[in-house]
């Protein structure tokens, strides 16, 4: 059975029928369709390692320079720099496609612009109207750039089923932010 051609991006139909179906669909059955990268746990596990010796190793190389310090950091920078390398690679082998969406990545923008927009009505202290104008604009932004991040960084391979899975709880602190500036401009 073949699927249905999406409908260009800027048509209304991609906006008003083909996306919202995508979210929702995506939304009801709670797990999304992989986009080929299986899980490698060693993967992973070499990835945070990775992270933890850059981050244990350069206080010790900045503030003391320590020559340790400066071989711990180099070390998890080089294998970081090599599994993005070899992720980026596996991507490339790939088309991006809505089957392989990336819906963390879209509501991570989407409530990105959102917050930019609530942000600046909170600093520069716009009256209402204005501030709202600000926050429709910042997601009207944030949602066309998601639905290009949702896209277009399968192309990092299975380094973007890691971001789109941090993607959602960084969605959570973000209104969490959101919320504690509304309160003191309303």
């Amino acid at each position: 059975m073949k699927a249905d051609p999406v409908p260009g991006f800027w048509s209304i139909e991609f906006h008003t029928r083909f996306f919202p179906a995508l979210i929702w669909d995506r939304l009801r059955s709670g797990k999304r369709k992989r986009s080929g990268f299986s899980f490698f746990a060693g993967v992973y596990l070499a990835l945070e390692i990775c992270l933890v010796l850059i981050v244990a190793g350069t206080p010790s190389a900045l503030s003391q320079g320590s020559v340790y310090g400066w071989i711990i950091f180099g070390i998890g920078a080089a294998g970081l720099l090599m599994l993005l390398v070899n992720s980026i690679s596996m991507g490339l082998e790939t088309t991006p496609s809505f089957d392989s969406f990336l819906t963390g990545i879209y509501f991570f923008f989407v409530n990105a612009g959102l917050s930019a927009g609530i942000f600046v009505m909170a600093i520069e202290h716009t009256p209402l109207y204005q501030g709202l104008q600000m926050v429709a604009a910042g997601l009207v932004a944030g949602y066309v750039l998601g639905i290009l991040a949702g896209l277009g960084l399968q192309y990092l391979g299975w380094i973007a089923e890691w971001l789109d899975s941090l993607a959602l709880p960084a969605c959570v602190g973000m209104i969490v932010v959101d919320l504690v500036l509304l309160s003191g401009v309303l």
